[in-house]
């Protein structure tokens, strides 16, 4: 009978196989990060330094100058939104937040959309209008940013 030899490996080498297999994974795990990036924006901040009553005006007249509807809600002043309107195949809502004293005031930007489908006979969900890879969401981004520009250019905003 012929006796087998099992072979075993140091210590030594066990943890440089370990640390090896460690290493590979935090760098897949640090790659994934990288191809994936930042979440995309969602919001156009403008700090104004006015009045909050003096910015909630100027971002009515913001709304109207690009030509949407604000809607009428009993807290549209302070959160105005416009009428929801169509662009290309989809539903969109712009909506500003509006905060601050008597001598500084800040105006967020956002917006959601429902795309259409089936030739507009069915609505998709809400999706917020980020500044993504999207041409729809560019496009729509686009228009937010031109709300903020318009916004900027009514007074000394940083």
């Amino acid at each position: 009978m012929t006796a087998t030899r099992v072979t075993w490996l140091p210590p030594m080498a066990l943890v440089g196989a370990v640390r090896c297999g460690v290493l590979a994974m935090a760098l897949a795990l640090s790659s994934c990060a990288v191809l994936r990036g930042r979440p995309p924006e969602r919001e156009v901040a403008v700090t104004l330094s006015v009045s909050r009553s003096e910015a909630i005006r100027r971002t009515l007249a913001a709304f109207r100058d690009q030509g949407y509807r604000v809607r009428e809600t009993p807290t549209s002043g302070g959160n105005p939104e416009t009428e929801e309107f169509r662009h290309g195949d989809a539903d969109v809502v712009f909506r500003a937040e509006i905060t601050g004293s008597a001598s500084s005031a800040r105006v967020v930007f956002s917006g959601s959309y429902r795309p259409r489908q089936l030739g507009g006979l069915m609505r998709g969900d809400a999706r917020p209008v980020v500044n993504g890879d999207d041409a729809l969401d560019r496009e729509l981004w686009g228009r937010l940013n031109n709300l903020a520009l318009m916004l900027r250019k009514s007074s000394g905003a940083r």
